[in-house]
């Protein structure tokens, strides 16, 4: 995502770098990877426990970013439209990947008890 990120401030919108980014990568990155191992460990334990706790953890997570946001936007509004695609980009690409790799979790958990 940096290579990507740099290349398109670089050669398709210059000028339009925020120097927040990297700090948006790196909060998008400890956030998802907390909640991931909380989610993980739920879903390889009990499944039951992890349903009722994936919403929460969605929650929890979905705060977090709107706070960052906010926090963000109150202090540098002459820049909210860039900030708010890169947030989207960056919140899009690591649920995908996540909601991925979760997938694959379970559906190795369902065919193991199967067996």
């Amino acid at each position: 995502m940096c290579l990507a990120a740099w290349a398109v401030f670089t050669f398709f919108t210059p000028g339009k770098y925020l120097p927040v980014l990297p700090w948006m990568l790196a909060f998008f990155t400890l956030i998802t990877i907390v909640t991931h191992a909380w989610q993980t460990n739920r879903a390889r334990n009990d499944m039951a426990r992890f349903s009722r706790t994936s919403m929460i953890v969605s929650l929890i997570r979905l705060a977090c970013y709107s706070l960052f946001a906010i926090i963000y936007l109150a202090h540098d509004s002459e820049n909210a439209a860039v900030f708010v695609v890169c947030l989207v980009i960056i919140y899009v690409t690591f649920t995908t990947l996540e909601v991925a790799d979760l997938s694959v979790l379970i559906k190795k958990r369902q065919n193991h008890k199967s067996e």
